[in-house]
């Protein structure tokens, strides 16, 4: 939000222009679907199972049994700050509220930035290139192993060169999912993904039928029943920041994805009872004459197992 007289007269102007056209879309559907966690504290620890106790066999009349306890790997995930600071010139604030209020404004656009940022760091928060963001799904999954590549089907990362997406590799990724025994909450993926599906959806003999639901106030398709939820933070020109095979990539990354504790998915973790960001009035500095705020909030991503997600990874966005 720009601090000038210019850009606030723009907003004291005449009755029949009051309000503001909000001309930055923030609207995500991802956001409406995510699975928040709160907590006290700033770091959350959390166990993941490693292995099963028993060590289950058959066993003859007499044999000696042997005592197996199961093993845990211990997790860690500490939250970051994601936040923005801006502020609104005294002279605005004190001689330009007769038909728009300057705080108000200046907070919806702080609380819009907020949003966008959060957004952009669910899918490509990359602690391991800067450590104060947090896990995005692009790292998660691909530090946790859990991408397969489109050219070979392999887990083991995007692969080494960009393939076409075709369905076979598409329900093989799906069926990673909680070992095929139930679906995914959603797939995420980008528009061009989408549009992708839908060509495959019209050749001949497909078989494949994208219907429509209703979610949250809007058509959603779906892919054998699951909601296909389109963000277009995830690029056509993926660049896999651990892989060095990829340097001017036309690559794109779909994910299906289970949600939440209860489904042992990705989660959001925050500190305190609701995801409410913290709003400080920073005041007016010595030597300036504005009043300064920031919003803030604390979260950070988590994966409780890995088997409830699958990133399918190296797909060519212009095959």
């Amino acid at each position: 939000m720009a601090d000038t007289l210019t850009e606030y007269a723009k907003l004291a102007g005449d009755e029949v222009s009051k309000g503001i056209i909000e001309e930055i879309i923030t609207q995500d559907a991802l956001m409406t679907r995510l699975k928040f966690k709160s907590f006290t504290g700033n770091a959350y620890i959390y166990n993941r199972e490693l292995t099963l106790p028993g060590g289950s066999t058959t066993h003859a009349v007499g044999d000696n049994w042997q005592t197996i306890k199961p093993t845990f790997n211990k997790k860690t995930a500490s939250l970051v700050t994601v936040g923005g600071q801006s502020g609104i010139d005294m002279y605005i604030e004190e001689t330009r509220s007769n038909l728009q209020d300057p705080q108000s404004i200046l907070m919806k656009g702080l609380a819009k930035d907020l949003t966008r940022e959060f957004a952009r760091l669910v899918i490509k928060g990359e602690p391991e290139v800067n450590a104060l963001e947090f896990e995005g799904l692009d790292s998660l999954l691909r530090s946790e192993t859990r991408m397969m590549a489109m050219d070979d089907g392999a887990i083991d990362g995007p692969g080494t060169a960009e393939t076409e997406l075709t369905l076979p590799r598409f329900d093989a990724a799906i069926d990673q999912v909680d070992d095929g025994r139930t679906k995914p909450d959603i797939l995420l993926m980008n528009s061009t993904m989408r549009r992708k599906l839908t060509a495959l959806a019209r050749a001949a003999g497909s078989g494949l039928i994208l219907n429509n639901i209703e979610s949250f106030g809007h058509k959603v398709s779906t892919y054998d029943g699951i909601p296909i939820i389109i963000n277009n933070f995830i690029t056509d020109a993926e660049q896999y920041n651990d892989s060095s095979t990829w340097p001017s990539s036309t690559a794109t990354t779909i994910f299906a994805l289970k949600l939440g504790e209860e489904n042992q998915g990705y989660t959001i973790l925050h500190h305190g009872p609701v995801l409410q960001p913290r709003v400080r009035d920073l005041g007016i500095p010595r030597d300036e004459e504005i009043h300064e705020f920031r919003m803030l909030v604390y979260v950070q991503a988590i994966l409780y197992s890995t088997k409830q997600v699958i990133a399918l990874g190296g797909i060519d966005s212009t095959a």
